[in-house]
């Protein structure tokens, strides 16, 4: 049996995480999801390829999530709030890059859930993960350009943990669409990591490996 790299499950003070696999989601349960309004819409306009218009798109997302964990390449989590009695607000996913020593990570909030910090109670998750348990050099994220609610949120997390906005890369990436986005890059190394964590709590979160 294959050793598990990424916690099966996370868990924060307003969140849990699951890992997306046959044992822990179901398709029904995440398609009622996904095909709401509010995730169709806002909560997706950037993420696109976030969006599901069948039943049987859903499985197939369960069953690269299942191969991406086996081969190590990307950890995908539903996200359920402690708040809404564990319904699922989002997915979320952590995506080490082994050969250049880095890692990034992405999410899908459905849009009633805003405002409540919890993408940035995520990352903090994924930020502490790649120094002191990957053992990584970096962790970088990137939004679109008129994404401006991903782009405060970024701000808040890289700011406490020291990094900073590289700039704008200009015509970087692409959508299912052809459209060609505009995106903000973000970077954390481990000496800014290391710097402004030095008196904090850090891995103040329950994993299950």
């Amino acid at each position: 049996m294959a050793y598990d790299l990424y916690p099966r499950r996370i868990e924060t003070d307003c969140l849990v995480f699951e890992r997306v696999s046959r044992e822990t989601l179901d398709p029904f349960e995440f398609y009622r999801v996904v095909t709401r309004d509010d995730w169709l819409g806002g909560a997706t306009e950037h993420m696109p390829w976030f969006r599901f218009d069948r039943l049987d798109e859903v499985a197939d997302f369960i069953d690269h999530a299942e191969e991406q964990w086996a081969d190590r390449e990307r950890a995908q989590y539903v996200l359920r709030s402690k708040e809404e009695e564990r319904d699922v607000v989002g997915v979320t996913a952590y995506a080490p890059e082994w050969e250049t020593r880095r890692a990034g990570s992405d999410i899908v909030l459905a849009k009633q859930y805003w405002g409540r910090e919890y993408g940035l109670e995520r990352a903090s998750v994924f930020v502490e993960l790649t120094f002191e348990r990957y053992d990584l050099d970096a962790y970088y994220t990137t939004c679109a350009a008129d994404n401006e609610p991903s782009r405060r949120m970024i701000e808040k997390y890289v700011e406490k943990y020291g990094g900073r906005h590289e700039g704008l890369l200009r015509h970087h990436s692409s959508r299912p669409s052809g459209d060609v986005t505009d995106q903000h890059r973000f970077t954390i190394l481990r000496n800014e990591y290391e710097e402004t964590t030095e008196d904090a709590e850090t891995m103040a979160f329950d994993a299950t490996w």
